[in-house]
């Protein structure tokens, strides 16, 4: 009797930790950093075959936020130990998040994942106290009524987003105050860091959209290396993602 409590136990602490995670996810790109407030790290995409993980291609260097994490609104818990993803903190989310869709400049012909092409009326509300917090909108909409005094603009003239992942941080519904237009673009430079996305080489970003594909439910994970264990994240795949790390 008491082997079966002990084993109910263990089950049931099993399937809560891993309750965040959709059991129908089989592609996952994860970004590690050191430390919290890291502004680098390393990335690496992973498939699932059955149960278990497999690495696709080679790390990549990333930037996250000048400021390095901070604990975001996504899949897995709430109460994460670590500091609070902010609107202007200069950190960039961590947790899990999906990868929500991608948009840019280009018409793209062969997107495995949801893709839209910016224009020059399409804005990111990155106003709290905007009604359209944390969405995208379109000006030229028939009855838009602008309500915010910030926004990010999706077609820029420096072609950051020429191609860019949506990642969903705080969204449905967008909580007031906890961050916005979190997106993974190509970078500045190696090195330099965002004011809250993920950026990497823009041919790094070209590997991962050409791969992603939106039927396989793809994932961001994205932490500091203290915090994987928390996560809630299937064991076959922390248990790679660790052995990735120490080495």
């Amino acid at each position: 009797m008491r082997r079966a409590l002990v084993f109910l136990h263990l089950l049931v602490t099993s399937c809560s930790l891993h309750a965040a995670f959709p059991p129908d996810t089989t592609q996952v790109v994860a970004v590690i950093t050191s430390a919290w407030d890291t502004p680098t790290g390393t990335m690496w995409r992973f498939e699932r075959e059955g149960v278990t993980w497999r690495a696709v291609g080679g790390p990549v260097a990333v930037t996250v936020g000048h400021r390095g994490l901070g604990v975001g609104l996504g899949l897995h818990a709430p109460d994460l130990a670590g500091p609070e993803k902010r609107e202007g903190d200069r950190r960039a989310p961590a947790g899990i998040f999906l990868i929500e869709s991608a948009f840019g400049s280009r018409q793209e012909r062969k997107a495995g994942i949801s893709y839209r092409r910016a224009t020059p009326e399409d804005l990111w509300i990155d106003d709290p106290e905007s009604s359209h917090y944390n969405q995208w909108v379109n000006t030229g909409d028939s009855g838009m009524t602008p309500d915010w005094k910030s926004a990010e603009i999706l077609r820029r003239e420096d072609g950051l987003y020429e191609l860019a992942l949506v990642v969903g941080h705080n969204r449905h519904p967008a909580v007031k105050g906890r961050g916005s237009a979190i997106f993974m673009h190509r970078w500045y430079g190696p090195g330099r860091s965002t004011i809250g996305c993920t950026a990497m080489d823009k041919a790094d970003l070209r590997k991962v959209f050409e791969w992603l594909d939106g039927g396989r439910r793809p994932l961001l994970v994205q932490a500091p290396r203290e915090l994987l264990p928390q996560l809630g994240l299937p064991t076959t795949l922390l248990e790679k993602l660790e052995s990735l790390v120490v080495r």
